[in-house]
């Protein structure tokens, strides 16, 4: 799963603290557009049900244009929802390198999962006006038999890719989600690192649980919001009293019904959470989140009441500036969580980087020519002594002025005189040899 980590480079601690503002930006855009998705889409399919049964023109106008709302080009579909979705993979995969934590695969796989259900919610929004279409065409009265046959298998085709479509788009958006809140979460808790049950811990994690449930909340109340905005911005829509009021009564009762609810799972995000990821920067955040949707839930109240709409478009900005504090917790949390990681990374990246600099001269490394001779030479000659080898003060002096030709020896040693035996390569790089050559030069000389 890990094969990202081949593709990752040693990074400075600079770097490394952009990446994760990245991060973070990426999830400002990813979690609206993605909460917007399913609140839609699930809306969609539920009146979408309630039209089938009920034959309610008003709950089959609204499931259209619930699932219009976010589909409306299929670039967004790549820059709001797939690209960031990659962008937090490969952020993981640099912050975890080294650590053999599958995070980041598992968040491409959730991207797999997302592109599958992309494919199936535009097919269900296709679907629908496909339907709509074939079935005008069907009640033609001016319109040929013949062509109305057609009209009407292809009618019979549309109506089921309608009904499966929608259906399994929702379910492949929702695992794509639950797996994309699951690696997040194992990111922020290194106690289960070195465990290997990475799947388990995943699955079946409460912080996952929470995590997951706290997004579904906060897709279907910034849903509402984004319904009665929009609607209260249409003069398209207010023209059909009838249509704009039902519109408004579900959109005010669901915002309101949900984010009373919201505060609880905030504060149940906070209580599940690793204790290596708490610190005072995430209970800051969590407390602005809190007021937030407090006074969002004061907000839908007050337009209750009043029956009237003209804080429509605050509920929106209020609603990101609520994922906003959410997605700083998150940082606060991968933050403190990685700091072991990151240190290690850091230093990973001194060594990298010395290495390579070396590798490629950019970096003059110091050779100590008596160290050398400390380590290789001092066993077998001495200056003035016989040992295995003749004493230097012997040898030395047919070298003066010809510094060159002992390098040549010392890296390539033949036997010369018959009462010693021949000196073993010592294996040493050119540099290494003529450092040494300047040393036993000088100190002979003294």
């Amino acid at each position: 799963m890990e094969f990202l980590d081949k593709y990752v480079l040693p990074q400075s601690a600079h770097h490394m603290i952009l990446l994760k503002y990245l991060m973070a930006l990426a999830l400002l855009i990813f979690i609206p557009y993605i909460s917007l998705l399913i609140g839609s889409l699930t809306f969609s399919l539920v009146f979408k049900n309630k039209s089938a049964k009920n034959n309610n023109a008003v709950y089959y106008k609204f499931s259209k244009f619930l699932i219009d709302l976010t589909t409306f080009n299929k670039v967004s579909a790549l820059g709001l929802g797939l690209v960031p979705l990659l962008s937090i993979s490969f952020g993981v995969a640099q912050l975890l390198h080294l650590s053999d934590v599958p995070a980041a695969g598992y968040i491409l796989l959730s991207s797999i999962f997302y592109i599958a259900a992309i494919i199936f919610i535009y097919t269900f929004k296709y679907s629908f006006h496909l339907r709509d279409i074939l079935g005008a065409v069907t009640e033609n009265e001016n319109i040929k038999e013949e062509i109305k046959e057609e009209s009407s298998f292809y009618l019979s085709s549309a109506n089921k890719l309608l009904r499966k479509s929608g259906v399994f788009g929702l379910a492949l958006l929702l695992v794509s989600v639950y797996l994309f809140v699951g690696a997040l979460n194992l990111t922020t808790r290194p106690e289960l690192w070195d465990s290997g049950n990475y799947f388990i811990n995943l699955i079946f994690s409460l912080q996952t649980v929470v995590g997951f449930l706290q997004i579904i909340l906060f897709s279907f109340g910034f849903t509402a919001a984004f319904i009665i905005y929009r609607s209260y911005s249409s003069e398209a829509i207010k023209s059909d009293e009838k249509y704009f009021d039902f519109i408004k009564n579900f959109g005010l009762k669901t915002g309101l019904v949900i984010s009373i609810i919201l505060p609880l799972f905030l504060i149940l995000s906070i209580m599940v959470k690793s204790n290596q990821a708490l610190s005072y920067n995430l209970f800051a955040y969590t407390l602005l989140a809190l007021f937030v949707v407090m006074f969002i839930s004061v907000l839908f109240y007050l337009m209750i009441r009043d029956a009237q709409l003209r804080y429509a478009s605050s509920l929106v900005y209020l609603f990101v500036l609520a994922v906003f504090f959410v997605v700083m917790q998150e940082y606060s949390s991968l933050d403190t969580a990685t700091k072991k990681q990151f240190a290690f990374l850091a230093a990973n990246y001194d060594e990298y980087k010395s290495a390579l600099e070396e590798e490629y001269g950019l970096k003059k490394v110091v050779i100590n020519g008596a160290d050398i001779y400390n380590g290789k030479c001092i066993a077998c000659h001495q200056f003035d002594k016989k040992l295995v080898g003749p004493p230097y003060n012997e040898t030395l002096p047919k070298y003066e002025g010809k510094k060159e030709e002992l390098v040549k020896f010392i890296l390539n040693p033949v036997k010369i005189n018959p009462d010693y035996p021949a000196m073993p390569n010592q294996g040493l790089k050119p540099a290494e040899a003529e450092a040494v050559a300047d040393y036993l030069l000088s100190t002979y000389k003294k």
